[in-house]
Parts: structure tokens; C-alpha cells; sequence
């Protein structure tokens, strides 16, 4: 029996459908605020079974800061894919998601040990992975991620997790890291990645000239199920296609939602006014589009190597252009 954590999430409804087409009934745990319409809805992309399938799943509500139910939830489970967390760049949110994705994580390890689950694949993020300390050569998962006055709450809590499970993994658990770039999927289009394609698709025509990684949802799937069916464990993967700055990438959208491709770069001090003064009215308004978070990483340039994952499984790669094609198609028909 196989759980997933965080499954009303892009990844993780992308990983629901490929495990109930492969195993039958999942157990998925979501929140209470969670839309499972839209996990449906990536259902009915793929396949005219889109209710059948998603019958399949047994849904269990419940918060994975309460270890009693984590480990209730568990109870029968042989594998966990542990997707869920937290994803914010507001300064009032920072503390919270750095608590919550580092308590849920170490829930979800205590639990696999106390009720003997057989593997963990936790899922991770790029931003976990230690920067070269010479920009043109791309990151790899030997590199230890170090924390500075510029490192995002994010970055902060999934570092924290990741060593929550190492620690599990210490303690005898059977677990594998992913690290997913930026993940590029149908679906949620209001929100995550995914709303890069709504944002271009309405006039986005800025961009930075940052340079980050980016990877289809269906390769970090394969990647997940292939690495939890093998016989690796106590090891990390960086999950990555390639690396793209954001100008090219929002060029690729817009050209394939048939938009003018007419993106032009963004100075930093222009962003940074931005973001001063996007604070100064979320002050009044108590909402902010601008972080200063969001703008050091608009311009920050980190590649990601993708040659352990590719050596350890054979892992081919769907180009991003393809997978930018394919989500543009869905965009288009979706009755958003």
C-alpha cells in the first residue's frame, strides 16, 4: 500500500494518476482548505477514466504537524512519497513554513520508522542543493547547502527537512531525496509554476535575466517511481531538464500560446524600487506581489547538473520546449 503526501498538489496529483494507473487504490493525505476539483481536473486531462481513477484514491484529512495522526495515517502503509509543503515568499509567512515543512517532514520520518515502512522518497527542492562557488558550473548533489543573510525561507526549511530525513535514515528507514528544479505541469493554473503560463497568457512582457533549472512534471514522476522501485536508497537527486533564464523561458510560453514574443529584460534597480514600493502598499493593504526574496532570485544564476539521475536509471529527459508545448495545449482548452 502506497501514501502520498501533499496530494492535491501539482506533483503530487501528477504522481496520484500514475500510481492508481500502476497499483489501483493509493492512500493520499490533503488539508482541510485542499481543492481536490482541481487534482480531478488533472485527471480528466489524460484519460476519459478520470472518475474510476480518482475513486481510487482514499483520501485522509489531516495536519501532518500532529504526529498522531501521521502515524495513524501510516498504519498498513509500505511506501511514502512525502510531496507535501509549504511554499511562500512573504516575510509574515517565512516563520511558519520553515516550522511547518521542517515538523511535517520529521513527522513523516518518525512515523515510517515507528510503523515499519518499507521505503520513503521525500521530495525536496533545488533551492536545497549548495551553490558552486563559480556560477558556470553547474550544482550536483555533492554540494552542501549553506545558509547566508539572502537565503529564502524556502530554501531554509527544505534544507531543514532534508535533514530530518537523512537523520531517519540514520535511524535505519530505507529513504531516497529527489530535487526538483522548477516544475513545469498542467493544472492550478492560479497558482505555483503553473501560473506563469496565466501570467504570460494575459500580457506578462517583463522578464530578469536570472538563469535557474526546469523540468517537465511527467520526468520527476518517472523519476520518483522508477528511483522508489529500484534498490538505491540513502542518496539525493537532483531532478532537472535543463538551465533556462526566465526571459528565454517566457519567450518559449508566450510563442506557444500564440502571443507576441515580446519579453524585455527588467533592470534590477527597476525591480527593486518595485519591490520597495509593492512594500510600502502592502503595508496599507496587507497583500504584496513583490518580495525581496523573489527579487534577488530573479537575477541570481545557478545551473543544476542532472548526470546522476540520468546514470543511476537511464533517465532521458523531455526537452522543456516540448513540455512547454504540451502544457500550452492544455492552457488552451482547460475552461480555466
Amino acid at each position: 500500500m502506497i501514501l502520498v503526501t501533499g496530494g492535491s498538489g501539482l506533483l503530487g496529483s501528477h504522481l496520484l494518476l500514475e500510481l492508481v494507473r500502476k497499483h489501483g487504490k493509493v492512500v493520499a493525505t490533503r488539508r482541510a482548505s485542499s481543492r481536490l476539483e482541481e487534482v480531478r481536473r488533472v485527471f480528466s486531462f489524460y484519460t476519459d477514466q478520470a472518475d474510476e481513477l480518482f475513486g481510487q484514491i482514499e483520501w485522509v484529512e489531516l495536519d501532518l504537524t500532529n504526529y498522531s495522526d501521521v502515524e495513524y495515517a501510516m498504519i498498513g502503509i509500505d511506501q511514502v512519497f512525502h510531496c507535501a509543503a509549504t511554499i511562500s515568499f512573504r516575510p509574515g509567512e517565512r516563520r511558519y513554513m520553515i516550522r511547518y515543512n521542517t515538523e511535517s517532514t520529521a513527522n513523516v520520518v518518525n512515523a515510517c520508522i515507528n510503523t515499519g515502512v518499507n521505503r520513503m522518497l521525500h521530495v525536496s527542492s533545488s533551492s536545497a542543493v549548495g551553490a558552486p562557488a563559480d556560477t558556470g558550473i553547474p550544482a550536483d548533489e555533492t554540494m552542501i547547502w549553506n545558509r547566508s543573510k539572502t537565503s529564502t525561507g524556502y530554501a531554509i526549511s527544505k534544507f531543514r527537512s532534508e535533514m530530518e530525513v537523512w537523520r531517519g535514515m540514520e535511524e535505519g528507514l530505507e529513504a531516497l531525496i529527489v530535487n526538483p528544479t522548477i516544475i513545469l505541469g498542467p493544472g492550478f493554473w492560479d497558482r505555483g509554476s503553473s501560473s506563469i503560463f496565466t501570467r504570460v497568457d494575459r500580457g506578462l512582457r517583463f522578464a530578469t535575466p536570472g538563469v535557474t533549472g526546469y523540468v517537465g512534471v511527467h520526468d520527476v514522476v518517472s523519476a520518483m517511481i522508477q528511483l522508489m522501485d529500484s534498490d538505491i536508497f540513502g542518496q539525493r537527486f537532483i531532478i532537472n531538464e535543463g538551465n533556462y533564464s526566465y526571459h528565454e523561458i517566457f519567450g518559449m510560453i508566450a510563442t506557444a500560446l500564440g502571443k507576441p514574443r515580446k519579453i524585455r529584460m527588467i533592470p534590477l534597480s527597476t525591480l527593486r524600487l518595485m519591490a520597495r514600493l509593492d512594500a510600502f502598499w502592502g503595508y496599507f493593504t496587507g497583500t504584496r506581489h513583490i518580495t525581496s526574496e523573489q527579487a534577488r532570485a530573479a537575477y541570481s544564476q545557478v545551473l543544476f547538473s542532472n548526470q546522476k539521475i540520468r546514470d543511476a536509471i537511464g533517465m532521458e529527459f523531455t526537452p522543456i520546449s516540448v513540455v512547454i508545448s504540451e502544457v500550452a495545449g492544455f492552457y488552451r482548452k482547460d475552461d480555466k
